[in-house]
């Protein structure tokens, strides 16, 4: 161990030396998962300073029950789901809290209030999409969107899967979404839908003008729409 980075040492013995009181361990276990567990916080659509609150319970847990995780290896699946509770403990108490003071938010929101109510729709529809899956494929989505890059190996510590699991993993996940934000009227057939409509209105034939109009016949005050 003496000449071997701690990047390329195995979770489980990672594990060990952080209980033995190894700081150096204990930082490279935090910087192996800092990403994922940051990827499913951002899922779940909580304000920044409750996110960040999320990532340091999850962390301050960690270092709680380190030593009650039964299978060291294991503490991808474990940290997964100890952030998936906690996200949800958030956003429960963030329901029962009075609304926010505008004027002492400090994040500005420079879009339009149309693209931002679309994007909020979209959100929503994507977290319920993601929420309404079982695992491990909740958490392969989360990080197919939140953390696109992620090598499979990585993905499938956190996913409790085996690294020749996650490609058929990650198209089912695809599918699946896809398949269920359609269902809810979002995505490709939504577009497919507007594209189809736009096309049907320029198809029309517009009214012909007539070629001198009866100034006593009585105006439409309509354009033509239903």
């Amino acid at each position: 161990m003496a000449d071997q980075s701690y990047a390329e040492v195995s979770t489980g013995e990672l594990v060990k030396r952080a209980l033995c009181d190894d700081d150096t361990a204990w930082e490279a276990l935090m910087n192996r998962f800092a990403a994922r567990v940051h990827a499913v916080v951002r899922s779940h659509g909580l304000s920044p300073h409750d996110a960040q609150d999320a990532e340091q319970t999850v962390w301050s847990n960690l270092a709680e029950h380190l030593s009650r995780i039964r299978t060291p290896e294991s503490v991808g699946p474990w940290l997964a789901t100890a952030t998936r509770r906690e996200c949800g403990r958030l956003l429960r108490l963030a329901r029962r809290a009075p609304p926010a003071d505008p004027e002492r938010l400090h994040a500005v929101d420079h879009r339009s209030p149309e693209a931002a109510a679309v994007a909020a729709e979209r959100d929503r529809l994507v977290r319920r999409a993601i929420a309404a899956l079982g695992e491990p494929d909740r958490t392969v989505a989360v990080l197919e969107l939140h953390a696109p890059r992620s090598p499979a190996a990585e993905i499938a510590e956190f996913a409790g899967l085996s690294p020749a699991e996650v490609p058929a993993v990650r198209r089912r996940v695809r599918r699946r979404l896809q398949r269920s934000l359609a269902e809810q009227g979002y995505g490709h057939d939504r577009g497919a839908g507007r594209e189809r409509a736009r096309d049907g209105k320029a198809g029309r034939a517009a009214p012909a003008e007539p070629a001198a109009p009866d100034s006593s016949a009585p105006r439409r005050s309509g354009t033509g729409r239903q």
